[in-house]
């Protein structure tokens, strides 16, 4: 077998090549950001030549350490990929599931003993984030995702749209309202996501240039967001799909039917996952089950 040198200084050079960010690098490899620089230092004197180049606030590789990352990558990333294997089918066959916490309360969870009563054998582990997973690093076989479906190295299947619109607990209603235009809003405290960016698209799509509200309250996790409307903290926009039971109770309504449709739900996943027996089957699942419901 060839002699292999620095194996830890060159999975530190793969990982930082990738995020051109020692900072990041590190928080990966679970190590600190100076550890990286020395594994760097050390594979850079053995080889006799510079892998790295700061410019600007920013590093670059090298003509050098392009060649060698191109070569390497491949390699360490199918190591990597017959490590997860091994793992994921050790003892039960199972699926780790990386989505927000809104929707696994709202729709998943609930539907979950459906899928366990046609595939018993299938364990299914839910990872729950606000953000979009490292596949490989956070052993992830699947997503649901909210964004706009364009991410280039997944596959993805839309399963519930967003169509964001401004709902409020009815008793808040009853005490602030009416509401006839969405001009009216500016009666209500408007509870915003992850910034305001949502809010001012749908008064934008709603023809609302300006909106003088008393105040504002940033909130990013949905299940909190959904809360504070219900107790009649403010407005939200919400995606009617996942809030049929706030609905049907009479505690939320849904003030217009202007909709964002920019932003959805989205199953996502490596392309290179799909052959696998499981990941195939819960995907056809979980794609007829939103289906149905779509078109109900």
């Amino acid at each position: 077998m060839l002699h292999l040198p620095l194996l830890n200084a060159l999975k530190t050079f793969v990982v930082a090549g990738h995020y051109l960010n020692f900072t990041k690098a590190a928080e990966e490899l679970l190590v600190s950001p100076s550890a990286v620089s020395h594994q760097i230092r050390v594979l850079e004197d053995y080889l006799g030549l510079k892998l790295f180049l700061r410019q600007k606030r920013t590093l670059i590789l090298t003509p050098e350490g392009k060649h060698l990352h191109s070569a390497l990558e491949g390699p360490f990333d199918q190591i990597a990929r017959a490590i997860q294997d091994v793992v994921q089918h050790r003892g039960r066959d199972s699926l780790n599931i990386a989505l927000r916490p809104f929707f696994s309360s709202a729709w998943l969870a609930q539907r979950l003993s459906s899928f366990w009563g046609q595939h018993p054998d299938i364990q299914i582990d839910l990872m729950h984030t606000i953000k979009v997973p490292d596949f490989l690093a956070d052993n992830i076989d699947l997503a649901i995702i909210w964004g706009k479906g364009n991410w280039p190295d997944l596959e993805s299947e839309l399963l519930i749209p967003g169509n964001l619109t401004p709902v409020c607990s009815t008793d808040l209603l009853h005490r602030v309202g009416p509401v006839e235009s969405p001009q009216d809003l500016q009666k209500f405290t408007l509870i915003h996501d992850e910034d305001h960016s949502a809010w001012d698209d749908w008064l934008r799509k709603a023809g609302v240039t300006q909106l003088n509200t008393p105040t504002s309250l940033i909130i990013d996790d949905t299940n909190v967001r959904l809360q504070a409307v219900l107790n009649g903290q403010g407005v939200m926009l919400g995606c009617p799909a996942l809030l049929k039971n706030e609905f049907s109770s009479g505690r939320l309504i849904q003030l217009f039917d202007t909709c964002l449709d920019t932003y959805s739900y989205h199953l996502a996943y490596p392309k290179s996952h799909k052959d696998t027996q499981r990941i195939a089957t819960f995907v056809q699942w979980i794609k007829q089950t939103s289906e149905s419901e779509r078109y109900e």
